[in-house]
């Protein structure tokens, strides 16, 4: 990057780097402001009612920094919040719920986690590979993401349902959804 350079006067050097510090700029506009004869009184008031705050804010020295320490009772961990955690079932069931709300209409997201948990309830569940499982026995190839895909949407009557979405459907009629 090129930069452009210039011989200056010493007397000129002194007067720009006056001219860049702030407060120097402010107490030269409030003396100009004083000092000129062409501005009515009542203007004056009213600039001075500006200036003179700013002034004051700029020659105050900035306030010491607030020391940062963390609370004594954060950095402890009691026995009883270790176990009040959530189990890994809660935060699976959140991640289906959040998988299958991108793929169904807004409007029906809300029934989402209502259903997982009276599934779960008569024993339809969802493994790793999230495939449905009737009391322990999986449905190979079926998805849950498909299943509520199909059961929510379902725009198409004459298109095939998902592996195993006879089973899914027995399960809502089981838990009376």
């Amino acid at each position: 990057m090129a930069r452009k350079m210039a011989l200056v006067p010493k007397e000129l050097v002194s007067e720009y780097y006056q001219l860049n510090k702030p407060e120097i700029r402010v107490e030269d506009n409030i003396s100009n402001l004083l000092h000129d004869e062409e501005t009515p009184d009542d203007m004056k008031a009213r600039l001075l009612s500006h200036w003179i705050p700013k002034y004051q804010r700029l020659m105050q020295p900035p306030p010491p920094p607030k020391p940062f320490e963390i609370p004594k009772e954060l950095l402890q961990e009691t026995e009883v919040e270790q176990e009040e955690k959530p189990t890994s079932l809660f935060s699976r069931k959140n991640m289906i719920a959040k998988y299958i709300s991108y793929t169904i209409p807004k409007t029906r997201k809300k029934y989402i986690l209502p259903i997982l948990e009276k599934l779960r309830d008569v024993n339809y569940t969802f493994n790793d590979m999230n495939e449905l499982q009737k009391d322990g026995k999986t449905e190979y190839r079926s998805n849950v993401i498909d299943l509520f895909s199909y059961l929510m949407r379902n725009e198409r009557a004459d298109s095939q349902p998902p592996p195993g979405f006879h089973t899914f459907l027995q399960g809502i009629l089981d838990a009376n959804i």
